[in-house]
């Protein structure tokens, strides 16, 4: 029987090809959780919130969308949503949880490429030196502890906590893969869902990639460490859990 599962699509590792895979492979039962709409009801609920508080705020909202969608059964969901080892343990215990990592300063500078090319601000830092000494640079600095503790480094009031929570929530996944592996992840995943999965790229920008970390002068690269640390922390341990391949 094929098994339902949720696949946590952590922004810029990759997942928008693997999501849709597994959403096509799925074609009779599955979904995804529209930005906009989650946008809309946090715009409703908590008007004028900026920065960190309102990207928490919609992420709960997230939450609260995808229990819904596990409630009516729906085989596959892959959606940019938190991991609730809550809404797992208590209503769907048997679905198998899946998302793609990446190296966290390469996905940190991914990040900060997309949102520059595709969401100009003017009150955004101009250069990537000003940029890491911006709010912003901390929450990208801590995305996988923001998608698997539901915290950010420096608004948390428990850090450790923070991190043991996503510690013990990333080891409730019975797949986790790395984007520089991606036929070991596509390989595995197939093993996971039971079924072909087709082989395609979405959302990858035109022409010349962005930027790497050899690409980063040396004292910016070690800013960016300094900023992802808990990121690479986590990425370090789920290197070492034995789903991920």
């Amino acid at each position: 029987m094929t098994p339902r599962l949720l696949y946590i699509h952590v922004p810029k590792c990759g997942g928008t090809s693997f999501g849709s895979a597994v959403r096509l492979a799925y074609f009779h039962s599955q979904a995804t959780i529209s930005l906009g709409r989650s946008r809309a009801i946090r715009e409703a609920l908590h008007p004028g919130l900026e920065g960190a508080d309102k990207a928490l705020r919609e992420a709960e909202i997230r939450k609260v969308m995808l229990g819904s969608l596990m409630t009516q059964g729906v085989k596959c969901i892959s959606a940019h949503v938190h991991y609730s080892a809550g809404l797992h343990q208590r209503i769907d215990p048997e679905r198998k949880a899946v998302t793609l990592l990446r190296d966290p300063v390469a996905r940190f500078l991914s990040h900060y490429a997309y949102v520059q090319r595709n969401h100009p601000d003017p009150d955004r830092a101009d250069t990537l030196a000003a940029f890491l000494e911006s709010d912003s640079a901390l929450r990208y600095g801590s995305t996988y502890l923001f998608f698997f503790a539901s915290a950010y480094q420096h608004t948390t009031g428990n850090f450790d906590a923070a991190m043991q929570t996503a510690r013990s929530n990333l080891a409730r996944f019975s797949l986790i893969g790395d984007l520089s592996r991606t036929a070991a992840f596509r390989s595995a995943l197939r093993q996971v869902v039971g079924r072909p999965l087709i082989s395609w790229e979405r959302n990858r920008r035109p022409g010349r990639r962005p930027s790497s970390p050899a690409d980063i002068p040396p004292d910016l690269r070690a800013r960016i460490e300094e900023i992802c640390a808990p990121d690479i922390a986590l990425y370090d341990y789920a290197q070492s859990l034995p789903a991920c391949v």
